[in-house]
């Protein structure tokens, strides 16, 4: 008769890949978030623009001036900045941004105006703790 020692070592993977999967949704979520505030603290504080009135009222603002980020006579853009999650596949992806037309005119200009940058400015800045957050040990 014949005896062994044996040891198995087995992994599940579904379990493994559900963790990374979970652990990954959450990174980009907290990278997004970061982003985000960013971009509405870009969006805040005081321009070196004209003085305008602000429509439909009496009151003013200062507005920006060509390569500031764009004031906010209404907060209508800062109000509009949202963080989303799309998984696509095995890709977790997070947009950040606004849905108004003119969030693009202003981060690029126009033929009638210069350019307000706010959205890729954000990015930047927060680079280093969108790199610090993602590279954070998984398991």
């Amino acid at each position: 008769m014949r005896v062994s020692a044996q040891v198995k070592v087995e992994m599940n993977t579904k379990k493994v890949m559900k963790s990374i999967d979970q652990t990954a949704a959450q990174r980009v979520i907290e990278a997004s978030n970061e982003v985000r505030n960013t971009m509405l603290n870009t969006l805040s504080g005081n321009r070196t623009g004209r003085t305008y009135r602000v429509p439909g009222t009496k009151r003013t603002y200062t507005a920006s001036s060509p390569g500031q980020a764009p004031a906010q006579a209404t907060s209508g853009l800062r109000q509009s900045i949202k963080a989303s999650l799309e998984v696509i596949g095995r890709k977790v992806i997070g947009v950040i941004g606004t849905d108004l037309p003119n969030g693009i005119m202003l981060e690029k200009g126009t033929k009638k105006m210069a350019a307000r940058p706010w959205l890729l400015v954000s990015l930047m800045k927060t680079m280093p703790k969108i790199k610090e957050i993602l590279s954070r040990k998984w398991l």
